[in-house]
C-alpha cells in the first residue's frame, strides 16, 4: 500500500505518518453549525472553542467599580479617514463566514470615538443600559452619537487586519484585570472586553434572528476569545429583554456606511487556470511553494484512473467526480479552491483560500509520497461541508475527506 508522508492540514489526524500545522481545529461536521443564543446576554454568538490562552471561565465582571485603579486621562481618540479591512480572514478560528466579510476594504470617513465606554470617565464604572434607544439618547445629550459598527471595528484594528484589539492575540484575563494593558492599536480602551457594546446599526438579514435585529460588538469576560475578535458581530434585541450592554459615543458626521455583502457563492464551480497560473499561485503559499515549479493539476482522465484502480467508475460512485480543480463553498459566504496534481514524484491535494486582493493563502494540504498517485476528488450537494478523495476507490487507507469543521477550518484527513 502507498505510504502517505504528511498532511499539512489544520488538525492532527491518525493518517499514517502525518504532521499537522500549528493551529488545531475541531472534528469535521458535514454542515456548519447554526448560531446559538447566549442565555445570559441575549447576544447571538457562534459556538466557541478554546483558543490560546485557555478559555477564561471567570465570574462575570460587572461595572460596579472604576475601569482603572490608577488615574488615566479620559479623552476622545481621533481616527482619520482610511480603509478598514472588514471582517475576518478565511480560516480564522471561529470565524462566521455567513455574517463576516473576507477582510474586504471599506473606506471609513474620519471620526472621533470615546476612549472608554460611556461615561468615558476612568473614575467611574461603565454604564450599562438595557436598550439601544437609551444609549442613543445618552450620546445625543452630549452632542454626540452612537458609533457605527464599522467605526467600532476600525477603532479595534486601525489600519491592520489583526483579529483582536491591539494585536494578533488577546490575554483576556489580563485585559479584564487591567484594561490599560489592552488598548487597541489606535489607543481605545476596553473595546468589548468586559461587556458587549451597542452600535447604531441594524443587523442584515443573515445576522438578524427574530427580534434580535441590532448589531452589538465585543463580549463579556466569561465569553470565549472568539466573542472578542474585532470582526465578531452579534445580533441583539434593540428593545432589550436580555442583559444590559455597554456603549460608547462617536463624533463627526454620521457615516453613510453599509456592512459589505458577504456574498452568495455557488456551491461548486470549475476553475479554468492553466499550469503556469497554478504554479504561480502555489509559489506564493509558503506551505506549498516547494511543489510549485513542477506542479501539474490532475484532469478528469487522471481522476477516473484513481477510481478504476479500485474497480469503480464515475457512474458507480454515489458522489460527483470533479473533472479538475474547482471552487467549493462549504458554507454561505466562504469559498476555498481545491486542486489535486503531481509534482515530480509526489502527488498533492491542496485547499487554498482566495483573498479579495487576488492573493491566496493555505487552508490545508495532503502529500502522497514515494510514487505519483492519481487523485480523484468528489462532491455532492447533499453534503455541502464535506468532499471525498481517493487514490484507489475501496482500497483500504487510500481514501479520505476534505471537511469544513465546527471551528470554521478546512481539514484533510485519511481514512
Amino acid at each position: 500500500m502507498r505510504r502517505f508522508t504528511w498532511c499539512l492540514c489544520l488538525l492532527l489526524v491518525a493518517c499514517g505518518e502525518v504532521t499537522a500545522a500549528p493551529d488545531a481545529a475541531a472534528p469535521a461536521l458535514p454542515e456548519p453549525p447554526a448560531a446559538t443564543v447566549d442565555a445570559v446576554s441575549d447576544v447571538t454568538v457562534a459556538p466557541v472553542v478554546s483558543v490560546s490562552p485557555a478559555h477564561i471561565d471567570t465570574t462575570e465582571v460587572e461595572s460596579d467599580r472604576p475601569l482603572f485603579e490608577a488615574p488615566v486621562e479620559a479623552a476622545t481618540v481621533r481616527i482619520e479617514s482610511g480603509p478598514l479591512r472588514v471582517g475576518s480572514r478565511p480560516g480564522d478560528v471561529q470565524r462566521r463566514p455567513q455574517v463576516e466579510a473576507d477582510l474586504i476594504p471599506v473606506d471609513v470617513p474620519g471620526f472621533d470615538i470615546d476612549a472608554l465606554p460611556y461615561p468615558n470617565d476612568p473614575a467611574q464604572p461603565a454604564q450599562l443600559v438595557g436598550t439601544r434607544n437609551e444609549a442613543t439618547q445618552l450620546c445625543e445629550a452630549r452632542g454626540r452619537r452612537l458609533c457605527h459598527e464599522l467605526e467600532w471595528e476600525r477603532a479595534c484594528r486601525g489600519d491592520t487586519s489583526d483579529p483582536y484589539p491591539g494585536g494578533s492575540s488577546l490575554d483576556l484575563a489580563a485585559c479584564v484585570n487591567d484594561p490599560a494593558a489592552c488598548a487597541s492599536v489606535v489607543g481605545v480602551f476596553d473595546l468589548g472586553i468586559r461587556a458587549p457594546e451597542w452600535t447604531s446599526d441594524d443587523a442584515d438579514e443573515r445576522l438578524a434572528s427574530l427580534e434580535r435585529t441590532a448589531v452589538a460588538r465585543g463580549g463579556r469576560a466569561s465569553h470565549s476569545l472568539a466573542a472578542h475578535r474585532c470582526g465578531t458581530r452579534h445580533a441583539v434585541n434593540p428593545a432589550g429583554g436580555g442583559r444590559a450592554l455597554a456603549f460608547r459615543c462617536c463624533g463627526g458626521e454620521s457615516p453613510d456606511l453599509t456592512y459589505p455583502d458577504v456574498g452568495l457563492r455557488r456551491m461548486f464551480r470549475d476553475l479554468d487556470f492553466d499550469t503556469a497560473r497554478w504554479r504561480e499561485l502555489l509559489a506564493t503559499v509558503p506551505e506549498l511553494a516547494r511543489f510549485a515549479s513542477n506542479f501539474t493539476a490532475f484532469d478528469e482522465v487522471a481522476a477516473t484512473r484513481a477510481l478504476t484502480r479500485g474497480g469503480a467508475t464515475a457512474e458507480s460512485v454515489p458522489w460527483d467526480l470533479a473533472p479538475g480543480p474547482f471552487a467549493w463553498s462549504p458554507t454561505p459566504g466562504e469559498e476555498v479552491w481545491i486542486v489535486a496534481g503531481r509534482s515530480g514524484e509526489v502527488s498533492l491535494l491542496a485547499a487554498i483560500y482566495p483573498n479579495p486582493d487576488g492573493t491566496v493563502h493555505h487552508a490545508a494540504s495532503f502529500v502522497f509520497a514515494e510514487e505519483e498517485a492519481p487523485i480523484a476528488v468528489m462532491h455532492t450537494r447533499a453534503e455541502r461541508g464535506e468532499l471525498q478523495w481517493t487514490t484507489c476507490w475501496s482500497c483500504g487507507g487510500e481514501n479520505g475527506t476534505v471537511a469544513f469543521t465546527e471551528a470554521a477550518r478546512i481539514v484533510i484527513a485519511q481514512r
